[in-house]
């Protein structure tokens, strides 16, 4: 999964043909490091519709206080020139937070 900094957010995520999916995330987070491996799973189910990114919080201070000030994980859609956070489960997944299957129908519906 790419890596998304203040440096090269506009290029590759603001300027990008298809929605940008990005997840602020902390190594020290639990759930984050969880999450991880579900977001590599969705990358490769979602190659060619959709570009994912990560944002490491602690590096990117900037962007972290711009998207992120609820904590992490925090998962955005970016798509023609706009941002919309995606909703953190009402009954989070008890390992990660977003349980895929949950990541997989809020995608199915917004690609549809």
């Amino acid at each position: 999964m790419k890596e998304a900094t203040l440096h090269n957010f506009e290029d590759e995520i603001l300027s990008s043909n298809l929605p940008c999916i990005v997840k602020f995330t902390s190594e020290h987070c639990h759930l984050c490091v969880v999450l991880a491996p579900i977001f590599e799973r969705l990358e490769a189910k979602y190659a060619g519709k959709l570009n994912f990114f990560n944002v490491n919080t602690f590096a990117e201070e900037k962007l972290t206080e711009i998207f992120s000030g609820d904590g992490v994980p925090t998962v955005y859609i970016f798509a023609d020139g706009g941002a919309s956070e995606i909703p953190y489960p009402e009954v989070p997944d008890e390992d990660s937070g977003y349980s895929e299957k949950y990541l997989k129908t809020y995608l199915d519906n917004f690609l549809n």
